[in-house]
């Protein structure tokens, strides 16, 4: 298991978000993940806005055996308490749920990352003790998730890039064709959801994105 000690192993370039939303219901979630870490994903984190908490803790347990079994951290969105039940590696907290210091105080040895739109907030969560932030929205994200803040384009990452030390990844409409300028501007990599679960080979697309962002980094 990763814990929040060992952040600094822990690959960003490519960081998928299974949501069922986006998978089709003949597709097991189990399968995408590990295809996308074949590809090159280094973090695998369930999005699932739908589910009851019993649904939840099942696929997020089976989902952290695969990304155990396969060594990438597994990530539950939103849901500490799903991510405890399912002994998850981590847990990515929005505005709207458990503070960070809270989560931490209750798993104090979890990886914890959290959502920002904006320099002040990225700042203010890493003095709260997340391990890592998920910036955005990048581009256009309307079509994965309805509430996304308009798009600020990647220029705002470098003003996040120049303002905390922990690592973060760039969110919100991205695609191997604009992942290379996400990672230019600063970020640590790019978290995706539509260009791994709606993909019709999700290896093959998370190796094109790992190939962007690995450009953009050089």
């Amino acid at each position: 298991m990763i814990e929040h000690r060992d952040i600094d192993e822990v690959d960003w370039r490519v960081y998928a978000i299974i949501d069922p939303a986006h998978v089709s219901g003949d597709v097991r979630l189990e399968d995408v993940a590990r295809a996308a870490v074949r590809g090159g994903a280094g973090v695998i984190q369930l999005r699932d806005k739908t589910s009851t908490a019993r649904e939840l803790v099942g696929r997020a347990r089976r989902l952290q055996q695969v990304c155990s079994e396969m060594g990438a951290p597994f990530v539950v969105n939103d849901r500490l308490d799903v991510a405890l039940a399912a002994g998850a590696d981590g847990v990515h907290l929005g505005p709207e749920d458990v503070h960070v210091s809270d989560a931490r105080r209750v798993a104090p040895d979890m990886v914890i990352g959290a959502s920002a739109g904006d320099v002040q907030t990225a700042r203010r969560l890493e003095q709260a003790g997340a391990d890592y932030l998920g910036c955005g929205a990048v581009y256009r994200a309307a079509p994965s998730k309805p509430d996304a803040s308009e798009p600020k384009g990647p220029a705002f990452l470098q003003e996040i890039a120049d303002e905390v030390t922990i690592p973060f990844v760039g969110i919100g409409g991205i695609t191997a064709d604009n992942a290379a300028a996400v990672v230019e501007a600063g970020a640590s990599g790019v978290a995706v959801i539509r260009s791994i679960c709606d993909a019709s080979n999700p290896e093959a697309a998370a190796r094109e994105l790992l190939d962007a962002t690995t450009a953009g980094s050089s």
